[in-house]
């Protein structure tokens, strides 16, 4: 994939099938896309092929594929995670994608808000409760399985630490890829979770970008105390909210990072756009942040 190239990330096209996002990244100019298994897996419960996916993306490279959640599973959990792994791994790579995104738990933000409030919770609570330095040992443990069973396939991995978990922002989960000591395994900078966690444009300038394998562009609503459940605080438009996106982008560029860059929304009115339009904004604005000057 070339220097800086631009990936449009599926949640720009909302509910689109994937034909319909491959068309729309097409006519905007993206180089890249960043489908979910979620899509894939209707496009090939449709009796569609690999192939088939390749024929339609052209000259589009597939950025990554997103993703396994709760990498942290232990005992039968690990064993459940382990399959799921191989066959999200096996999907990427007969597609032609370079990377697939891993996440650590618990996913569901209301496993950590019923946690920390001693209330009942039906569902996962990953490994809340252990010692932060054995959540640490175990995560780290799965973390090299999983790289190297995507190695298997060719594949890196990517990691997005999730703001409401033990290890919520790049300053905790970049020792953890450190000490997995694997080449395939880096990191994502999603610009949400880090500001949510308390990071700034001067902790993303001093990365070492052989960390870094791409980066989500995205926004928030200010942080405060409550558990930042998503449907709240990430109901921000491209410049809506309170992160400063320019300064960001800097800040990463700034390291001499030059891999990809993709816009990442959870805006209930962005969801609500026309795809085709609104795709292009978003290129149109991520070239400018990215590559400087209008298209």
């Amino acid at each position: 994939m070339k220097a800086n190239a631009l990936s449009l990330q599926s949640s720009v096209v909302g509910r689109a099938n994937l034909r319909t996002y491959i068309q729309a990244a097409q006519m905007a100019g993206f180089d890249a896309i960043e489908p979910t298994k979620v899509q894939l897996d209707y496009f090939f419960n449709a009796g569609h092929t690999p192939q088939d996916v390749k024929a339609l993306l052209g000259d589009i490279k597939i950025s990554s594929v997103g993703w396994l959640s709760d990498i942290e599973r232990q005992g039968h959990d690990f064993v459940v995670m382990m399959k799921e792994a191989e066959k999200l791994f096996e999907m990427s790579a007969a597609i032609g994608g370079q990377a697939v995104e891993i996440l650590n738990g618990p996913v569901d933000w209301r496993a950590v808000e019923s946690f920390r409030h001693n209330l009942p919770y039906q569902g996962y609570m990953g490994l809340q409760g252990l010692p932060l330095p054995e959540q640490q040992r175990l995560t780290v443990k799965n973390m090299q399985a999983l790289a190297d069973l995507a190695k298997d396939f060719g594949l890196s991995l990517f990691f997005e630490p999730l703001c409401w978990t033990s290890f919520p922002s790049l300053k905790e989960g970049i020792p953890l890829i450190e000490q997995a000591e694997r080449d395939n395994l880096k990191v994502v900078v999603d610009f949400y979770h880090n500001y949510i966690a308390g990071l700034d444009a001067e902790f993303l300038a001093k990365m070492d970008k052989r960390h870094i394998l791409g980066v989500h562009i995205c926004n928030s609503r200010q942080r405060s105390e409550q558990i930042p459940c998503e449907e709240i605080f990430r109901d921000a438009g491209f410049y809506d909210g309170v992160i400063p996106i320019k300064e960001w982008v800097d800040a990463v560029k700034s390291t001499g990072f030059d891999g990809w860059w993709a816009y990442e929304t959870f805006s209930k009115r962005e969801a609500e756009e026309e795809i085709y339009r609104f795709s292009r904004y978003v290129h149109q604005e991520l070239h400018k942040l990215v590559h400087g000057g209008g298209q």
